[in-house]
């Protein structure tokens, strides 16, 4: 591990460093159904959720709650769904039954990785003496399955995940653990991510951000918030440079 790094970078997981769609849509499908199935709710039910979720055409919008929000969000969210399908159940239960839902159907969804060149990426910035992290909604379980599943677990000083060590981004109590664990001061820290959630997660611990986006839309979003902007990972390295 680099603990004595000067400089370090903080990945979002999903759509940084994995393929979004091809691991979440079928997930998220999978365990609406399952928790449809669990609350007598009918396939429509779930459904919905997706739909409220942000999920259309097999795609998911980058600010909708799949992509963007905590297991706390989308339990709420699935809630207020099934409740137009008679479905009646206290905050806890639901976001107990989502929780399981997920990590049942993580099987359902193929861990790929969002650029091809991936490891070569991380493995370079490790050679150029930055300490690497990864700051995620996600549980503990399922993000160590999938940076298992990229073959990258090991390149990480730290992760931070839903429901360990700190609250989740975009609380900046993980940038805080960093700088205070691994000595790298906030001008020096990064965050890369492609949602608002992680924008605003490095606005609030006052790091500088780059925000991936691969299109118009996406770009035009994450505008406002992020101080540099890149279609995906192969730029960084590039846009880091030019940020020192």
């Amino acid at each position: 591990m680099l603990n004595a790094a000067k400089r370090g970078i903080v990945f979002d997981k999903d759509g940084t460093l994995l393929d979004f769609e091809a691991l979440w849509i079928p997930v998220a499908q999978a365990a609406l159904s399952f928790v449809a199935s669990r609350f007598g709710a009918p396939r429509e039910a779930a459904d919905a959720a997706l739909r409220a979720l942000g999920v259309a055409e097999g795609r998911a919008e980058r600010s909708g709650l799949l992509a963007a929000g905590t297991y706390a969000q989308i339990a709420r969210c699935v809630r207020a769904s099934f409740g137009g399908y008679g479905v009646c159940c206290e905050d806890g239960e639901m976001y107990r039954a989502v929780c399981a839902a997920f990590e049942r159907a993580l099987p359902c969804g193929r861990i790929l990785p969002a650029v091809p060149a991936l490891r070569d990426i991380l493995e370079g910035f490790r050679k150029e003496g930055y300490a690497l992290f990864v700051a995620t909604t996600d549980g503990m379980q399922s993000t160590a399955a999938c940076l298992r599943g990229l073959g990258i677990g090991h390149l990480f000083d730290a992760v931070f995940t839903d429901g360990a060590q700190v609250p989740v981004k975009p609380h900046p109590a993980a940038i805080a653990e960093i700088v205070r664990t691994h000595g790298i001061a906030r001008e020096d820290l990064f965050m890369t991510g492609d949602t608002r959630t992680d924008m605003l997660f490095a606005k609030n611990g006052h790091i500088r951000a780059v925000g991936l986006a691969r299109t118009e839309g996406e770009r035009a979003a994450l505008a406002p918030y992020a101080d540099a902007l890149a279609r995906d990972l192969t730029e960084l390295d590039g846009i880091l440079k030019e940020m020192q």
